[in-house]
């Protein structure tokens, strides 16, 4: 059995109320699993409570309205959990044996910490909490020593609410243009002798790692981090790119990591993208893999992504009966076969008390999966999402 079994639940783009969230906690830890990575921070919404800096719990954690694909809510969205809120999950994991991990995503997905704090970009302007999806060119400034004393605050404020092992600081899907065009960074990645901006986004991201380190928490990241060959190898990378050559070659030298391949493992995608029996034919021994970087994989996990799931029986709808096949997977024993596993996956729905996908949309046919991407496109994304995402308007 692997050692880590994680879920992850996306609460920035859109958030779940502290019963949902429980709801779900009950029916993960009755399958086995030990972890919930709670992705708190993004460009579109900061929900974690500050005390040492009380601007974030209102600027930051409230986007003007919002736009995700063709889902246009016109009301202000937004506020953080509490503290009290965040400890009583915790408490209600630890009673169940599940670590709470949480996520502050760092130096891209900074979005809406930047509307607090837009001195700690490259180039000072007035941000704002981002209100649709997309990867934006708006990140943090590694070349300034602000940046690091507001994180290094802010990582205190998370540990004393988080106490577990480990802690995320994200590291994915970071554009570089902002740092090619600063001065600041460009003599710093010169005075460094630093060969890419790849690189150059590790230097901020082991600092991180090493403050981490220092009160006894190991960072995960994701593992966009790898194509930077200066990764610090206590690190552990989350492997959701697939058939990453940079990220094979950190595990098999001796990296550790958690595996989350997208294709099978993200349940924001619909069942005709990523129908059960894909899921359940996921195998953890990726391709490159020795027998030595198998043994570092310490785990796997699911992760459900928020910018298009607002209502909570939607997002069980989404996770249940696929999550179940990634349990199985996380035993590491023979799975039995796929027949046998629809019927245990129709005995659990009685007992996990959640709400499940209707059995005719589990699997759905071949050719809904060779067209079930282009359909999510149309249903989702705006002709002028699609355009600007082509011409990097973000």
């Amino acid at each position: 059995m692997f050692e880590y079994r994680s879920f992850m639940i996306d609460s920035a783009r859109h958030m779940q109320e502290p019963e949902d969230i429980k709801l779900i906690i009950d029916a993960m830890a009755k399958l086995g699993f030990n972890t919930f990575h709670w992705h708190l921070t993004e460009d579109q919404g900061w929900r974690f409570e500050s005390e040492k800096y009380p601007v974030l719990n209102e600027k930051s954690a409230v986007r003007e309205f919002s736009n995700f694909g063709k889902t246009h809510f016109d009301e202000p969205y937004g506020r953080v959990y509490n503290k009290d809120e965040m400890r009583d999950i915790v408490a209600y994991c630890s009673k169940r044996n599940i670590e709470v991990v949480p996520e502050f995503d760092m130096p891209g997905h900074t979005g809406a910490l930047l509307a607090s704090f837009p001195n700690l970009a490259c180039r000072e302007k007035d941000f704002k909490v981002k209100t649709h999806q997309g990867i934006f060119s708006d990140v943090l400034c590694p070349a300034k020593e602000e940046v690091y004393s507001v994180i290094f605050d802010l990582i205190d404020e998370f540990c004393e609410i988080f106490p577990g092992r480990y802690f995320h600081i994200g590291g994915d899907e970071t554009p570089s243009r902002q740092w090619e065009d600063c001065p600041k960074c460009r003599a710093l990645k010169y005075n460094l002798g630093l060969e890419s901006w790849a690189e150059y986004q590790n230097h901020f991201m082991n600092r991180v790692i090493d403050y981490l380190e220092s009160k006894g928490k190991h960072a995960i990241v994701w593992n966009d981090a790898a194509k930077g060959k200066n990764l610090d190898r206590r690190a552990v990378l989350q492997y959701w790119k697939e058939k990453d050559r940079p990220s094979i070659e950190f595990i098999n030298g001796g990296g550790k990591a958690i595996l989350s391949p997208f294709t099978y493992y993200y349940f924001d995608y619909d069942y005709s993208i990523t129908p059960l029996n894909r899921t359940y034919s996921f195998n953890p021994r990726l391709r490159g893999l020795t027998d030595e970087g198998y043994g570092n994989i310490i785990g796997l996990e699911a992760p459900i992504w928020t910018e298009y799931i607002w209502d909570a029986e939607v997002m069980q709808k989404m996770l249940f009966p696929r999550i179940i096949a990634v349990s199985q997977t996380m035993k590491g024993e023979d799975k039995m076969p796929y027949r046998e596993f629809v019927k245990y996956a129709k005995e659990k729905q009685k007992e996990l008390g959640v709400a499940f996908e209707d059995e005719k949309e589990w699997t759905k046919p071949r050719i809904a999966s060779v067209f079930g991407w282009s359909r999510f496109v149309k249903e989702h994304y705006t002709k002028e999402y699609i355009n600007a995402a082509k011409n990097h308007e973000f």
